[in-house]
C-alpha cells in the first residue's frame, strides 16, 4: 500500500503488518463488559500519554478478523483511530488477554512485556503515533531516523527480548519497541524511540 493510500496496521496476524479485513460494528470502549478489562484499557491509554506525551482519542471496539487483536487505521495519510477486536476485549478479563499475549511471547513471536494484558493496545497506539502510511510533516520528518534505528536494531545480534513480529518491517519494529518502552522494559532501543517521539512531537 502506498503512503498516500489508506492503511491498516494490524496486531498479530501473519507478521506482515497489513490488515485487509473489514472493521465492522464499531462501539465505544464503555461497552467493555468486564470492569477490570475496562480499567486496564483506560490505564494503558493514560500510561501511554504519561510516558510519551501522546494522546490518541479515537480508540474503539470493533469486529475484526478472528486472528487480529487490534488495528490502527489511517485514511489518505491521516490518522483514523485504533480499533480493538471485540473478541479479545469486550468480554475478556485482563488475565485472559494476558494469556494470549504470553503464549505469543513464549513462542518467540511477540516482544517481551511487563504488561501483557495491555500490550496489544500499546502496540496499536504506537502505530497511531508513527507509521509509514501517515503523511503529517512531523511524522515524515521522523521517518529517516526511525529507519536508521531499525537497520541498527536488525544488525544487533546482542539485543534481547524482541520477537520475530518486530522483524516484519519498520512499522512493526516501531510498534513493538514503543510497546516495550511504555511497558517498562528499557534498553537502548526503547530509550531511542522515546527520544524520537519527543524530538518530533509525534
Amino acid at each position: 500500500m502506498g503512503r498516500n493510500s489508506g492503511g491498516n496496521r494490524e496486531a498479530f496476524n501473519d507478521g506482515g503488518g497489513n490488515y485487509d479485513g473489514s472493521i465492522k460494528n464499531v462501539e465505544t470502549l464503555k461497552n467493555i463488559k468486564n470492569p477490570a478489562m475496562y480499567k486496564s484499557v483506560k490505564e494503558a491509554i493514560s500510561r501511554y500519554h504519561s510516558v510519551l506525551g501522546v494522546r490518541e482519542r479515537e480508540i474503539k471496539l470493533a469486529t475484526l478478523s478472528d486472528d487480529v487483536m487490534g488495528v490502527c487505521q489511517s485514511i489518505n495519510g491521516e490518522r483514523a483511530g485504533v480499533f480493538l477486536n471485540k473478541k479479545y476485549f469486550k468480554n475478556k478479563t485482563p488475565q485472559e488477554q494476558a494469556a494470549v499475549v504470553q503464549q505469543n511471547v513464549k513462542n518467540g513471536f511477540l516482544t517481551q512485556t511487563n504488561r501483557p494484558s495491555t500490550s496489544v493496545l500499546l502496540h496499536e497506539l504506537a502505530h497511531s503515533t508513527w507509521n509509514t502510511h501517515l503523511n503529517e510533516p512531523n511524522v515524515r520528518s521522523a521517518t529517516n531516523e526511525i529507519e536508521r534505528l531499525y537497520k541498527t536494531w536488525k544488525a544487533d545480534r546482542r539485543k534481547v527480548g524482541y520477537g520475530k513480529y518486530a522483524k516484519s518491517n519498520v512499522d512493526e519494529f516501531w510498534a513493538e519497541t514503543v510497546q516495550k518502552a511504555v511497558s517498562g522494559n528499557q534498553d537502548k532501543y526503547t530509550r531511542a524511540v522515546k527520544k524520537i517521539c519527543k524530538k518530533y512531537k509525534l
